[in-house]
């Protein structure tokens, strides 16, 4: 009948524009992630080119209280400050804790262009701050809480991890596969810290923008989007801060970034 076959032909012109909306936002994160990658890139040179004038020693990453409450020109040099929530702290939107070269010992490399630490996916703000008429929070990435000088030992660190600081630390695993730099999700961000998985938690949690992978910078200076397999490690984005997430055991997502982190064995 004249009637079926119209409504089949509008179901598959409905099926239709739904497969191009899933293509145009599949291509459209493609090339979110390599934007994504770009900046992470220039975050490398940046890093490269301080540990080249400082005897191959890394900057450094805080988190708790010394990120929340950054002192100007600190000795242990961190590359960036400040605590990011979903409330109204100042620190969301303060690019200084970024730019400035007193708190940020990698502004001086990168010419003050805050949007590298930012991905472009992450748009995620919450009511209260939208109210304020803020349009982002002003960080994405956070740094590995062990490559640097910093306060890691002070937090919920696995004794296997080894505190890197200096070029000649990354053994296990070498440069070309030890991460410095990762997109954490938008729920779990908060100080610029990144504790890799411990025993059989996350500490933090990586981001998924990008079809479900992750953005990470690794210490040779390349950058990649790695694919996530566990839905532990794709957790929707609530607005709310995320606690501790466990995981079962084997989880390939944590052990990736287990055997990624500079160790202190070969065991992971």
């Amino acid at each position: 009948m004249t009637w079926r076959r119209g409504l089949r032909d509008r179901q598959e012109e409905i099926l239709a524009e739904f497969a191009c909306q899933g293509a145009l936002g599949k291509a459209k994160a493609k090339a979110q992630g390599i934007m994504c990658m770009n900046n992470t890139k220039q975050m490398m040179v940046a890093w490269h080119m301080y540990n080249g004038d400082n005897n191959d020693r890394f900057p450094g990453a805080f988190h708790g209280g010394q990120a929340q409450n950054p002192v100007p020109n600190d000795p242990n040099a961190p590359w960036v400050v400040g605590w990011l929530d979903w409330g109204t702290r100042a620190d969301n939107t303060n690019v200084l804790y970024l730019i400035d070269p007193r708190y940020s010992k990698l502004a001086t490399y990168f010419s003050n262009a805050k949007n590298i630490f930012k991905c472009p996916a992450d748009k995620f703000l919450h009511g209260s701050q939208r109210a304020r008429g803020w349009t982002e929070r002003v960080r994405s990435i956070s740094g590995n809480i062990v490559v640097g000088e910093g306060n890691a030992s002070s937090g919920p660190l696995d004794g296997i991890y080894l505190h890197a600081k200096k070029t000649s630390d990354l053994n296990i695993p070498g440069p070309t596969e030890t991460w410095v730099f990762v997109d954490e999700h938008p729920d779990s961000i908060n100080d610029a810290g990144f504790f890799s998985p411990y025993a059989n938690e996350w500490v933090d949690m990586p981001a998924s923008y990008h079809n479900g992978a992750g953005g990470f910078a690794f210490a040779d200076g390349h950058s990649e989007i790695h694919k996530w397999i566990s839905g532990t490690t794709k957790p929707p984005v609530r607005l709310v801060d995320m606690s501790r997430t466990a995981y079962r055991p084997n989880d390939p997502d944590a052990k990736w970034i287990r055997y990624r982190t500079p160790r202190k064995t070969e065991n992971y």
